[in-house]
């Protein structure tokens, strides 16, 4: 009897806890269902629960979608310049959500997808016809780039490659190819790294200025090409001439933080090009905006930083763009050699 009786007790307790699991189970799947997410997951050692927005999730998942993008400067990688990245890394991109999707998770970059069409894709220099006879045997125009990882997120699936060379070296060639062949321009292209080390980037490309103009004085304009960050995909595209194309935004240091006497040099070249980019392809030039830092300017009068397109874009669209401003660009540099007497014994 007391057997029966211990067993009787026994299965109903069972039965009781039994229904209220199924009873919690389900009240859990309800109010996950209203909340946003049903998923109790651990990010870096704190627990995160009931999200809202369904590409947190995504953050803590994906690891590389978390990084996002550094903004431009000396002081790259402080706790101010996380700002424009961590708004940028929620803006996903509106014309192609599996860019994302690649970025983040390795095995897609095996699925066949439909390859983009570049508008005007970059050809080699020996493709261009009627070359034009150069001005000089030495460079004028050098192209470098401080983020050498940057690309275009709707073509490369992501913003940055790390210690690789992004897409926007592929602007940068496109640049030098138009000068040279069209305007008879020797131009330089370094396609050297300089982002390995992100927060020491500016340090890097610096080394490389300085030894650039020991070996090439006679440079008349250098250009540090790359594009912007954290802009919403309506703000990425302007349409010149029929053509669509990436926005350009001349960045122009200041004396703010360091000194740098002849930062005004720098400025008037800028919106020298400017200008000329308003009247020869109106909307396509978003002006010059004045910094605090110094972005390697103060070693050279002509030196500038040029943003070809912003993460949002596709390769093809900052391709077009280049093309575009390479026009402009090498109709300014030959005034500025022939508005300069010739020097005895020159090549």
């Amino acid at each position: 009897m007391y057997h029966a009786l211990y067993r009787y007790r026994y299965r109903w307790l069972w039965n009781k806890f039994y229904s209220f699991l199924v009873v919690a189970g389900i009240a859990f799947s309800l109010l996950a269902l209203v909340v946003g997410t049903g998923v109790l997951f651990f990010r870096w050692g704190g627990q995160v629960l009931f999200y809202r927005d369904p590409r947190l999730f995504l953050e803590a998942a994906m690891p590389t979608h978390a990084a996002g993008e550094q903004g431009e400067g000396e002081l790259a990688g402080s706790f101010f310049s996380l700002w424009p990245g961590l708004a940028g890394s929620f803006a996903l991109p509106d014309k192609d959500p599996r860019a994302l999707l690649r970025s983040q998770l390795p095995l897609l970059a095996y699925v066949p997808v439909k390859q983009e069409v570049e508008v005007n894709p970059v050809k080699p220099a020996s493709e261009h016809a009627g070359m034009a006879p150069k001005i000089s045997g030495k460079y004028l125009v050098a192209i470098y780039h401080t983020h050498t990882g940057e690309s275009y997120t709707l073509t490369d699936g992501m913003a940055r490659l790390e210690g690789k060379e992004g897409s926007v070296v592929k602007v940068g060639e496109l640049i030098r190819q138009e000068l040279e062949s069209k305007y008879g321009i020797p131009t330089l292209h370094i396609k050297k790294v300089h982002d390995r080390q992100y927060n020491s980037s500016y340090m890097e490309s610096e080394k490389t200025v300085r030894e650039l103009l020991r070996e090439e004085p006679q440079l008349k304009v250098l250009l540090d090409v790359h594009r912007d960050a954290g802009k919403p995909r309506r703000d990425c595209l302007v349409k010149v001439k029929d053509i669509e194309a990436a926005p350009v935004l001349f960045v122009v240091g200041s004396d703010a933080r360091a000194p740098f006497p002849t930062w005004r040099q720098n400025e008037q070249f800028a919106r020298q090009l400017a200008a000329a980019l308003d009247k020869k392809y109106p909307g396509l030039c978003q002006g010059v905006r004045i910094k605090e830092g110094r972005y390697n300017q103060f070693l050279h009068p002509r030196a500038l930083l040029v943003e070809i397109g912003s993460a949002n874009n596709t390769t093809g669209e900052a391709l077009a763009a280049a093309r575009l401003f390479a026009e402009v660009l090498g109709e300014e540099v030959r005034k500025l050699v022939e508005a300069e007497p010739a020097q005895p014994g020159a090549e």
